[in-house]
């Protein structure tokens, strides 16, 4: 008698996954060209700064940290806005307002019009829509995660710096045509990214929100403030911000123009290789089904970039100036993912994109601190000596937060 054909598993047929995952390929495709975009905007912006412009250290460091200022001022109305509004909305909104800014940055410098108060302004603007962007865009990644968040949250930051990488490099060939070349590309870049959002199902609600936006804010602090796993957490994450960020995106670009002699392709390069480490040290994070032991990662992963500040100090052929930014970005990998999965499992669906903001805040928010001091840090003893001295108190606040706090013992 012929045997029954065999009666596909409720869920697993193809149809099925394909529709259960659908939503997280939208969103990364969205993730993606965003990501994109934003290494292009690394490049430019700091391309603008130091070639078109041949500023010195200090305005160096004033530039990026004007662009960098909005994630301090906003990343927590962010958090709260997002916690509140439609967050698909919300980011596709952010995709046009993004596309505009560098669109019009291309038309300046067209003109001529090039200037410190028109870059500045500039900056602000590309930094407000990332603070509003980066809660929304986080807490989206839990509604479209399915139940896996751990691989999803390593799989967004493979994305992520995959496409940082290919935008690195994008913005070098495109800055060869020109610099207005490369802004409208990356203004195009980024308005396809609008386009992928449409399809995302609308997030489902978490529940009535009551109370203003400060109110809410404060909610978010209370909730860190008062959780012996995220407050610890929350402050080496700012350490991070504070001793890392200016040394990538002013001392490392000084680095490549004064000692190295170099131009916009060698600072695509040197800008596309830390998120290669960081796509290296993702892909490795997948292939091994998430990490055990987050907390001690995440403290060995700080150790892991203040080292590699602290050689940057040597002064190596640019060969080896290059490997030490991949290192760096090996180690940036395992930081990331530690901490947004620590803070992810953490929080509340009901404070979730508030929460995230703050470590994005301490991430993000130390930024415009951090590019303004490596600026003039860089113009006293210069830039490689700048990095050692960021590299070797992290070095301290990693050994004492390993002893002091409950960090390395967090799964």
């Amino acid at each position: 008698m012929p045997q029954p054909a065999p009666q596909p598993i409720a869920g697993r047929s193809p149809s099925a996954v394909l529709r259960r995952n659908a939503p997280f390929a939208w969103f990364a495709g969205s993730l993606a060209l965003w990501s994109t975009a934003a290494g292009m905007q690394q490049v430019l912006y700091s391309w603008l700064v130091i070639g078109e412009l041949r500023a010195n250290a200090e305005w160096a460091g004033t530039a990026q940290m004007f662009q960098s200022l909005p994630a301090l001022l906003f990343l927590l109305v962010g958090g709260a806005t997002a916690d509140r509004r439609d967050r698909r909305r919300m980011l596709m909104a952010l995709h046009v307002a993004a596309a505009i800014a560098a669109g019009a940055m291309g038309f300046v410098v067209a003109a001529g019009a090039l200037g410190m108060g028109v870059l500045v302004v500039y900056g602000l603007s590309w930094g407000t829509t990332q603070a509003f962007a980066q809660p929304a865009r986080d807490a989206l990644i839990s509604d479209v995660a399915g139940s896996d968040l751990m691989r999803a949250i390593t799989a967004a930051t493979l994305i992520q710096f995959v496409a940082a990488a290919v935008g690195s490099r994008v913005a070098g060939w495109a800055a060869h045509l020109g610099t207005p070349v490369g802004l409208a590309t990356q203004a195009l870049v980024v308005l396809l990214g609008f386009l992928l959002l449409v399809p995302l199902p609308r997030p489902q609600a978490t529940g009535a929100i009551r109370g203003g936006t400060i109110s809410m804010i404060r909610a978010g602090l209370r909730e860190v403030w008062h959780s012996p796993r995220l407050l610890p957490i929350a402050l080496l994450v700012a350490a991070d911000g504070l001793f890392y960020m200016g040394p990538f995106a002013v001392l490392c670009p000084l680095m490549i123009r004064d000692v190295y002699r170099g131009g916009v392709n060698d600072l695509s390069r040197v800008m596309m290789t830390l998120p290669l480490g960081t796509i290296t040290g993702s892909v490795v994070v997948l292939l091994r089904r998430g990490i055990r032991h987050k907390g001690r990662v995440f403290l060995i992963a700080l150790m892991g970039v203040a080292l590699c500040l602290v050689g940057l100090y040597f002064q190596p052929p640019l060969w080896g100036f290059m490997l030490i930014i991949f290192a760096w970005g090996v180690f940036h990998s395992l930081f990331f993912n530690t901490s947004r999965t620590l803070f992810q499992e953490a929080a509340r669906a009901s404070h979730r994109a508030r929460i995230l903001s703050i470590h994005a805040l301490g991430l993000l928010g130390m930024a415009p601190l951090s590019n303004l001091a490596a600026g003039f840090l860089a113009r006293l003893v210069g830039p490689s000596t700048a990095c050692a001295l960021a590299g070797g108190t992290m070095v301290i606040i990693v050994c004492a937060a390993w002893g002091l706090t409950p960090v390395r013992r967090m799964e």
